[in-house]
């Protein structure tokens, strides 16, 4: 885990306290007055013993014995006023902390880059946007509640019992030293096992999400024992994980219970000597011992804090890892750039930041403006990390790219992306509206403009018989439609965006022959007048290029039109006649 301020456990604190008390100074401060006086409310019950003792059952006094029902409910009264701003003011400055720091972390995943995804498990970031806030929203309300009522609760008490008996009391907090000595030594023992309790949680999420999105493939080739034997190992870690955890708090809080119950005992014994005897009155005692065991709660929960702050600290740690990534970077400065160009790259070199091998090696090629071309090859030769530095989806490690005799890194990622749409063989659609999906990015798209897009890329056929038309919602990742049918929906998006420069990552590869006809002439209804770059597996997909780009092993090793290609019997020959374009 990287070094950093949020290793110490204040830090974490102070960045909560910060985004807390942004527009939530008001309430957070009603709820610190609430338990101000449900602290205050504590020390006048132990109080209110004496003179029930001393001045109505001893003394029989007529006076304090009619006040007192009044001063008790008066007590309770104003505890229970204390209780409910406590409760409710706290929860809305909790609910507040758990939607900002969803909000920083769901803004912060939009605009991580590429890379980041490639190193991370989806079923992790879910448990940090998920169980970690609620985890560490939870812990933080509990423990400032905890830490402010009960530390003035206790300090409250002490007071109380000094003005009673300063000798009975003295003895009783000579069990502190003991108890931080305790806390001390069990804190980085909990901060290591909540760390394993709170990543087996993504750890779960992750094989059942992988379980649900590839529930076919577990049906058809019968993973049903292998992945419960997955499921299990991770349950399994998770359950001992907090077993441990329960077990290393039970020890800290019942050590700690024995030391103040020891404490007790021990002023039992001390109060039976004369000179105590002698300096205390029945209600005084009996206030004392009152109060002494009213400081048992409040201790009890001082003693849990440790746990609940441990707990905290690691899901805080986990979260603001993720707020702290670096978004992408984008150094552009150039707004606006004429991107019917040629688009060129020179001595352009890429690796994998976890990679000690090249997977592009000295790329130098002219991608002609309003050309069609084709990149073939073996898989794994680097045609579909070539095409991702265009958009910048992954920034070249060297060489340079240029549109317009304009370095790609110096124009703005936003200005350079508009100019650019993507059909890939994974169509990417969202659980919502046929026209959402087709709309996705743009405001204000005049239906008309929707209609000729569907239309252009023959997708109106099926459209106009579903029962709600463009409104129709296609469910998670249009499970509803086939892959013909979200093809031809993500051409259609490519339509309405009307981009110049086109990426087709093989959109037909994985289609029937009559979807791949219709897909096919969309596709060349697309490319008229437009850059398109397509990554390709089938010859038929290639035989009309302007250029055909060979690759292997992250070099260029042929370019050149179909005919001159097949002519030349090289590397793109043997590729033709096996019929192998992977």
């Amino acid at each position: 885990m990287k070094e950093s301020n949020q290793k110490n456990g204040w830090a974490i604190y102070k960045r909560l306290v910060k985004i807390a008390l942004k527009n939530n100074g008001a309430p957070l401060s009603i709820a610190i007055f609430g338990m101000i006086i449900t602290a205050i409310s504590d020390p006048a019950l132990s109080a209110i013993m004496k003179p029930i003792l001393d001045g109505g059952f001893i003394e029989r006094d007529q006076s304090v014995i009619n006040l007192l029902p009044l001063g008790l409910f008066s007590i309770f009264f104003i505890r229970s006023i204390g209780i409910f701003l406590t409760i409710y003011y706290m929860a809305k400055v909790g609910r507040s902390l758990v939607y900002r720091l969803r909000e920083m972390m769901f803004e912060k995943i939009l605009h991580l880059p590429i890379h980041f995804y490639d190193k991370s498990s989806s079923g992790d970031l879910m448990s940090r946007i998920s169980h970690n806030v609620e985890l560490l929203s939870s812990v933080a309300a509990r423990s400032l509640i905890i830490l402010i009522r009960d530390t003035l609760t206790i300090i409250g008490l002490l007071i109380w019992m000094f003005y009673l008996s300063w000798e009975l009391t003295l003895f009783f907090i000579t069990a502190a030293p003991f108890i931080i000595l305790l806390v001390s030594i069990l804190n980085k023992k909990f901060r290591n096992l909540t760390h394993d309790a709170q990543n087996s949680v993504g750890n779960i999420i992750h094989v059942a999400q992988e379980v649900i999105q590839g529930n076919k493939i577990v049906k058809i080739f019968k993973g049903y024992e292998k992945e419960i034997g997955r499921f299990q190992n991770t349950n399994n870690f998770n359950k001992n994980s907090h077993m441990k955890l329960a077990f290393t708090e039970g020890i800290n809080s019942a050590v700690i219970m024995l030391i103040v119950g020891s404490s007790l005992s021990g002023i039992i014994l001390l109060s039976t000597f004369d000179f105590i005897l002698e300096t205390i009155t029945v209600g005084s005692f009996v206030s004392f011992m009152f109060a002494m065991f009213m400081i048992l709660g409040p201790a009890r929960g001082l003693a849990s804090i440790n746990a609940r702050l441990q707990q905290g600290i690691a899901a805080g740690e986990n979260i603001f890892d993720l707020i702290d990534e670096k978004s992408e970077l984008d150094n552009g400065h150039i707004e606006n750039i004429d991107t019917s160009k040629d688009i060129i790259f020179s001595d352009v070199c890429f690796k994998y930041e976890s990679s000690k091998s090249y997977v592009l090696n000295k790329i130098d090629l002219t991608i002609e403006s309003g050309k069609f071309i084709a990149l073939v090859g073996m898989s794994g030769c680097g045609k579909s990390t070539l095409v991702n530095l265009i958009p910048r989806l992954y920034n070249a490690s060297s060489g340079s790219i240029k549109i317009n005799n304009t370095n790609i890194n110096d124009l703005k990622m936003s200005s350079l992306r508009n100019n650019i749409s993507y059909v890939g063989q994974d169509t990417v659609l969202f659980n919502d509206s046929i026209k959402n999906n087709v709309t996705y990015g743009k405001k204000n798209i005049h239906d008309d403009k929707i209609y000729d897009a569907l239309e252009k890329s023959y997708s109106l056929d099926f459209i106009n018989e579903m029962p709600d038309g463009i409104d129709t919602v296609i469910g998670e990742n249009g499970v509803l439609l086939s892959g013909g049918q979200r093809q031809r929906l993500a051409i259609a998006r490519a339509f309405l965006k009307d981009s110049h420069i086109l990426i087709f990552d093989e959109a037909t590869s994985s289609l029937d022959a009559v979807s791949e006809k219709f897909i096919q002439k969309a596709l060349d209804s697309l490319k008229k007048g437009r850059t398109t770059i397509v990554i390709a597996h089938r010859l038929s997909t290639v035989e009309n290029a302007n250029k055909i780009v060979v690759m292997e092993n992250g070099n260029i090793i042929e370019i050149g039109t179909h005919k001159d290609l097949i002519v030349k019997e090289g590397e793109y020959h043997k590729l033709y006649n096996s019929q192998v374009f992977k």
